[in-house]
């Protein structure tokens, strides 16, 4: 088979090589068609690549992992890539970490839409390859939480106007508990969020995984959470 560009014979998604005949791009007149969750990889190598496009700001963050042995338990540790610079120009995706183009594949009869990687991170996929990852959902049901819009849309003052001090706090830690921060006993939020089923304390820093569409959040809720 031929690859979609010169510079790479083959394309694949997950294990399975795709035919270049079959490989479309995935044409959209606004940036906004392309937010979602794309799925790369399998198994332990499989990773998700999440792009949110929120009042002309632009995020992508790659979350993967590895399990590891706590206290003689098989655990998977989360890991995080924030994307820097990320851009959408046409169908074509860029950032300094990754680059590509939004495609459409069509195969036995099934169309589906992804995001097609030129220098894929998947331990899955040999040097020469480009990888695919399908959308596999949108983002407003990726996020863990009562408020999993501040992760992935960009507040205004007005959206937050009917909030207590109470739930803009808990709005602003849950951003950092997705991380799996790990808060401290005098905070009041570890005994909180030690009681929701998807927070799995792992890191006592986080900020280097935050988006651009989180620190503006969270700055926002510091400033309204002080005038309270």
């Amino acid at each position: 088979m031929i690859g979609t560009r010169q510079a790479f014979s083959q394309t694949v998604v997950g294990m399975e090589i795709i035919s270049a005949k079959n490989i479309k791009a995935w044409a959209s007149a606004s940036p906004k068609a392309f937010q979602g969750v794309y799925h790369f990889g399998e198994s332990e190598a499989e990773s998700d690549l999440t792009l949110v496009v929120t009042k002309g700001i632009i995020s992508a963050q790659i979350k993967s992992g590895e399990w590891t042995r706590v206290k003689g338990i098989d655990r998977w540790k989360p890991d995080y890539k924030t994307l820097s610079n990320v851009k959408i120009v046409g169908n074509k995706f860029f950032s300094i970490e990754v680059s590509g183009e939004f495609v459409s594949i069509v195969e036995n009869g099934k169309k589906e839409y992804g995001l097609k990687v030129r220098n894929p991170w998947s331990v899955t996929v040999e040097r020469g390859f480009s990888e695919i990852g399908i959308v596999a959902g949108g983002v407003t049901d990726y996020y863990n939480g009562m408020y999993p819009q501040a992760s992935y849309q960009l507040l205004q003052p007005d959206d937050l106007a009917t909030y207590n001090k109470t739930q803009l706090s808990l709005m602003r830690n849950e951003i950092f508990a997705r991380y799996g921060y790990v808060f401290s006993n005098s905070s009041g939020m570890l005994t909180y969020f030690k009681k929701q089923k998807w927070y799995e304390p792992s890191a006592m820093n986080v900020s280097r995984w935050l988006t651009g569409v989180e620190k503006k959040n969270i700055a926002l809720l510091r400033v309204l959470e002080s005038k309270m």
